[in-house]
C-alpha cells in the first residue's frame, strides 16, 4: 500500500464537473439528484437506494437529449411545425442549432462552444498522504476561474514545497541553453585522429614484435668454436706456449702461470681468446640441448646486459662437437668463495661492505631488465676481475 502511496503522489487527476458532481454547490447538487431520482422512481419504475450514486453516465446522457430537444425545438420553430413535420431532419443544421448554447442541466450549468465542445469545469484532486485518499483541492469554473479549496494545500511530490516548472530548463527542443555539441567536421577529425593514433600504436607494436623476432632469429650470441683462442693452464707446462693445425684450421693453446692466491692457494681457470677479448670458457655437460625461441631469446637478453657489476656474456656454442660451451668475462681473482676460505687475506669492514654493495648494485640492475632474476646466487658465483688488491 506504501508504494502505491508513493506512485500516486506525483499523479494530480482532474475531473469534469459532467462526470464528477461533488463540486457542485451542495444545495443544488441534491435538488437535482433528488430530482432525478424522482423521476426515475415514478417514470421508469426504479428506486434509488438511500446513499446510491447517480451514475454519471445517465446524467451525461439526461443532458444530451435535453440539449437535443432544445435544438429540435429551434429547428421547428424556425421552419414551422407544418413544414419540419413534412421534410426529414438535416443533422447539420440540427448540430449546428447546439452550438453556441447554454442551459441549465442535471449536472449544472451545461454550455456549449462555437465548435460544438462542451465548456467545463473542473476539479483538482491531490493525494492525502495521511488519509491515502484524493482530496479536492481547487476548482476551475468557466467564467469563474481557479478557485483553491480554502484549508486545502498541494502536497508535492519529492518533498517539494512548491509546482516544478512549467518547461524544461533548455526548453521541449532545447531552443533556450547554448549548442555545446561538437559539429560534424570536428566529430570526423577526432575519430579519423584516434584512429591514426591506434594505427600508429599497431605498427609500433608489430614493428618491435618483429624487430624482436629478427633479433632473436640473427643468434647473435651463437659462438663459432673456430674462433674461440683456447688457453688451458697447465701444472707440467708453467709458462709454455704451445700451437698448432687442425684441420686446416688454426687454434693455438695457451699454458698461462696459474693465477694464485697469498699463501699458496692456486686457482685453474679455462680461458681464451674471443675476438681480441679475454674470455672465460665453461662447458655445459648436456647431450641434448633443444634450442627453442625461449632460450634463445634468454641467451639474447644475457647478451644484451652490460653492467659494471655484472659478469659479460659474449656467447655459446651449442654444438656437441667438440663440446657446447659458453663464454663469459674473465676475472683472474676467481671467486668469492676463494677469496673466503683463504685464511691468509684479511678483509677489514670497509673492504666487505664494498663487496656486498657491488653485489647488491649488480642484482638491482639484474631485476630491473626482463631476466628479472640470478637464479644461483652463491659465493662461487660470485667472481673477483683483476680491480681486486
Amino acid at each position: 500500500m506504501k508504494q502505491f502511496k508513493i506512485l500516486f503522489s506525483s499523479i494530480l487527476p482532474s475531473f469534469g464537473t459532467a462526470s464528477h458532481t461533488e463540486v457542485l454547490k451542495p444545495t443544488q447538487s441534491n435538488a437535482q439528484s433528488l430530482r432525478l431520482k424522482e423521476l426515475t422512481r415514478t417514470k421508469y419504475n426504479y428506486t434509488y437506494g438511500e446513499d446510491e450514486v447517480v451514475s454519471t453516465f445517465v446524467t451525461a446522457f439526461y443532458d444530451a437529449v435535453l440539449l437535443y430537444a432544445y435544438a429540435l425545438n429551434d429547428s421547428i420553430a424556425l421552419l414551422g411545425e407544418q413544414q419540419a413535420l413534412r421534410q426529414p431532419i438535416n443533422g447539420t443544421h440540427l448540430a449546428q442549432l447546439m452550438w453556441g448554447r447554454s442551459f441549465k442541466g442535471i449536472t449544472g450549468n451545461v454550455t456549449i462552444d462555437s465548435n460544438g465542445d462542451r465548456i467545463s469545469n473542473y476539479s483538482l484532486l491531490d493525494l492525502n498522504p495521511d488519509t491515502g485518499l484524493f482530496e479536492v483541492v481547487a476548482n476551475y469554473y468557466y467564467g469563474g476561474g481557479l478557485q483553491f479549496v480554502e484549508g486545502k494545500a498541494i502536497h508535492w511530490a519529492g518533498d517539494r514545497t512548491k509546482a516544478p516548472p512549467d518547461r524544461p530548463t533548455c526548453g521541449f527542443d532545447g531552443s533556450l541553453c547554448p549548442d555545446n555539441s561538437l559539429p560534424g567536421y570536428a566529430i570526423l577529425s577526432l575519430v579519423l585522429g584516434v584512429c591514426v593514433v591506434c594505427m600508429g600504436i599497431a605498427s609500433i607494436v608489430g614493428y618491435r614484435h618483429y624487430k624482436l623476432e629478427a633479433e632473436i632469429n640473427s643468434m647473435t650470441w651463437k659462438v663459432n668454436p673456430n674462433d674461440v683462442l683456447s688457453c688451458n693452464p697447465s701444472r707440467g707446462h708453467r709458462g709454455s706456449f704451445h700451437s698448432m693445425v687442425k684441420r686446416g684450421s688454426q687454434a693455438t693453446i695457451y699454458s698461462e702461470d696459474l693465477n694464485s692466491l697469498p699463501g699458496d692457494r692456486q686457482i685453474y681457470i679455462h680461458f681464451g681468446f674471443y675476438k681480441g677479448c679475454k674470455v672465460a670458457i665453461k662447458k655445459i655437460n648436456v647431450q641434448n640441448l633443444s634450442l627453442t625461441r625461449s632460450l634463445m631469446l634468454e641467451f639474447k637478453r644475457m647478451k644484451d646486459i652490460q653492467h659494471d657489476h655484472l659478469v659479460r656474456f659474449y656467447g655459446a656454442c651449442l654444438d656437441l662437437h667438440p663440446e657446447p660451451f659458453i663464454l663469459t668475462e674473465y676475472c683472474p681473482k676467481g671467486s668469492l668463495q676463494d677469496i673466503l676460505e683463504n685464511e691468509t687475506i684479511k678483509l677489514d669492514w670497509m673492504f666487505k661492505i664494498s663487496l656486498m654493495h657491488d653485489i647488491v648494485k649488480g642484482m638491482a640492475f639484474l631485476h630491473s631488465t626482463d631476466l628479472h632474476s640470478h637464479g644461483s646466487l652463491k659465493s662461487s658465483n660470485c667472481v673477483v676481475d683483476s680491480r681486486f688488491v
